[in-house]
């Protein structure tokens, strides 16, 4: 038995095992990899006179292999992410990405009918070699 800050008596009690330990005589199931305080009022009623007797030759001393009763109350971690107000961040207009625009000559065709038409004339071999077969033209 420990008194914390509050001078409230706690009686801690870990489960170190993998498996689920059942304490008969306080008729309690302590979790496997838990910690609990068996004089917290909100939870359990249990005397400390029970809990004496219990770690003097009832089921905790049987399974002090499997349970262990603390000194001390478990450390919480609190886990606080740090977050800067002024930070800046990027906005959606820009980006990292730099983007090139490549102009060929090859791929302007005019708009207009004559330039349509020389188009046309100039690229009519090529479309005739399509309609080749690879053979013939070997």
């Amino acid at each position: 038995m420990h008194k914390t800050i509050k001078n409230i008596p706690t009686f801690w009690v870990t489960n170190i095992s993998n498996r689920n330990v059942s304490l008969a005589d306080l008729a309690i199931n302590i979790k496997a990899f838990t910690t609990i305080n068996l004089l917290d009022s909100k939870h359990h009623y249990y005397t400390l006179d029970q809990l004496m007797k219990s770690s003097q030759s009832g089921s905790l001393f049987k399974k002090r292999d499997k349970i262990v009763i603390r000194k001390l109350a478990p450390q919480v971690l609190k886990n606080e992410i740090g977050i800067k107000v002024d930070t800046i961040l990027p906005s959606r207009e820009k980006s990292v990405l730099e983007i090139k625009e490549e102009h060929y000559e090859e791929l302007n065709v005019a708009d207009s009918e004559k330039d349509l038409i020389e188009y046309a004339k100039e690229n009519a071999d090529i479309v005739q070699l399509d309609e080749v077969p690879l053979k013939a033209v070997k």
